[in-house]
């Protein structure tokens, strides 16, 4: 569609119809300050249970939205994605005459399991703290097992498994946020709890991240395009004016294309105000 003042009103009607944009903030994981510590527990009937742990270094994203990104005072999830940087390796053993079984997990992935769909809001406190109960998240990733010795070598076998075969859990979230000098600091913990099998044995996969993750803020107020510190009739005309000019400035969603749907998201950061 061409950009002509004719467009205009079917954009505006178009926009007025379609929900304010959201400000989210997308925070990169600081490998230096995460990390994740998980137990795997196994149970083989009449034998009881043995447990062992590890750890490994975290890298991946953080998606949020905060409502405001001087002083916050509510916090909302749209999405996360962390990657285990090590393979994990577990040992459970039940002595000599019952023998025992070897896990390793590799390329595992914690994600966020319900992309699309925020969580929260969630309130932030006055010194940042904030606690999401129950977020939905998804394990990926292969876990190999050999199990060993008279007994457990028979019952097991080897093999291979898929984490995502446990399915979705729910994961509590909590920690700090702040904004200082246009940077979000988000840091917290992140406990799940998982269970299924492996080779028809009861197995628990339990364990807490704990994170460190910035990122740019967004900006406060985009339906300020003037900047005059108000939000009005006179932003909507500058806008369209640098739109109709094709400047670069008008490029409201940053593809490096100035189109209609610049127009659709500078109408809707207008209509949300500040």
């Amino acid at each position: 569609m061409p950009r002509t003042a004719a467009t205009l009103p079917i954009l505006l009607a178009a926009a007025l119809s379609l929900p304010a944009a959201a400000q989210v903030a997308d925070l990169t994981v600081q490998p230096g300050g995460s990390g994740v510590t998980a137990q795997i527990c196994v149970s083989p009937p009449a034998l009881g249970t043995r447990c062992d742990t590890d750890s490994s270094g975290v890298t991946g994203s953080i998606a949020i939205e905060l409502d405001d990104y001087g002083t916050p005072t509510a916090i909302t999830l749209h999405d996360f994605v962390l990657a285990l940087s090590d393979t994990m390796s577990y040992n459970m053993d039940w002595g000599f005459f019952v023998g025992g079984i070897d896990i390793d997990l590799s390329g595992v992935t914690v994600s966020y399991a319900t992309p699309g769909t925020p969580t929260g809001p969630v309130g932030v406190d006055g010194a940042g703290d904030f606690e999401f109960p129950a977020v939905q998240a998804l394990f990926t990733g292969t876990g190999t097992y050999a199990g060993y010795g008279p007994i457990i070598g028979g019952l097991v076998g080897s093999g291979s498994f898929n984490l995502a075969d446990f399915g979705a859990v729910d994961s509590a979230i909590a920690g700090s946020v702040s904004v200082a000098a246009g940077q979000v600091t988000l840091t917290g913990s992140q406990a799940f709890s998982n269970e299924g099998e492996i080779s028809g044995v009861t197995t628990s996969i339990d364990g807490t991240a704990t994170l460190s993750a910035v990122g740019d803020a967004p900006d406060d107020c985009p339906g300020d395009f003037n900047g005059d510190g108000l939000v009005n009739t006179v932003d909507v005309l500058a806008f369209l004016n640098a739109w109709a000019a094709g400047d670069s400035s008008a490029d409201c969603n940053g593809d490096g294309v100035i189109n209609t749907v610049d127009v659709l998201c500078f109408l809707n950061a207008w209509a949300a105000g500040c």
